[in-house]
């Protein structure tokens, strides 16, 4: 069902009220979302590139060179780096969320790429991949290697238990089912220790007790 509204039109014919950037965003957002429910094309829709100009003179005003920004977003994107989502993630269902499924899943994973070159493993015989579910399920990122296996998931049933690990022989399990915190993904130091007191270090003899 596609139908249209003036919306669109009267913000970009009077934007009195659209000098903020907030403001300004906002009517360009409805715009564009006006121009789909109309099922019109969004990049020939007069109202929309009326605001869209609109916004670009309120963003002008706004007393930054472009290479200051530059230079402020690049801060900002090495402290959003320097503290991995996947942490605030942990704990909470994604299920229903892609953006936070899709985030936790990708960082997962190079995070199990770089714990498994920090703890010893032969990389090239690793394989990493996520099995994220239908569109209500949390997904499972898995490493998987010949001497060990590792999964991730976004929340479990026990606190501090996102990880779990088993030892592995010829990529077959090996031991029964180990938990760790999800702070452990990011702290080789400390799964290794954890590895060593549980099945032991990929390379050494599968220990009796595992």
């Amino acid at each position: 069902m596609f139908y249209d509204t003036t919306y669109r039109h009267d913000q970009a014919l009077a934007p009195a009220g659209l000098e903020t950037l907030p403001a300004a965003l906002h009517a360009l957002n409805a715009a564009v979302d006006d121009c789909r429910r109309a099922g019109k094309p969004i990049a020939r829709d007069a109202a929309v590139l009326l605001l869209v100009r609109n916004l670009a003179g309120v963003a002008d005003r706004i007393p930054s060179s472009s290479a200051e920004l530059r230079l402020a977003c690049g801060a900002d994107r090495a402290a959003v780096l320097s503290v991995p989502a996947l942490l605030d993630i942990a704990g909470h269902s994604v299920g229903g969320d892609y953006i936070a499924k899709r985030t936790f899943h990708c960082q997962a994973r190079r995070a199990l790429a770089s714990l498994a070159a920090a703890i010893g493993l032969d990389v090239a015989l690793a394989r990493i991949g996520s099995a994220l579910g239908t569109d209500d399920e949390d997904g499972t990122t898995e490493l998987r290697h010949p001497d060990i296996g590792i999964r991730v998931r976004p929340r479990s049933f026990l606190p501090a238990s996102e990880i779990s690990f088993n030892r592995c022989r010829r990529g077959e399990p090996a031991s029964k089912i180990h938990l760790a915190p999800i702070a452990e993904l990011l702290d080789a130091p400390a799964f290794a220790r954890r590895l060593a007191m549980t099945i032991g270090l990929p390379g050494v003899a599968l220990q009796a007790a595992a």
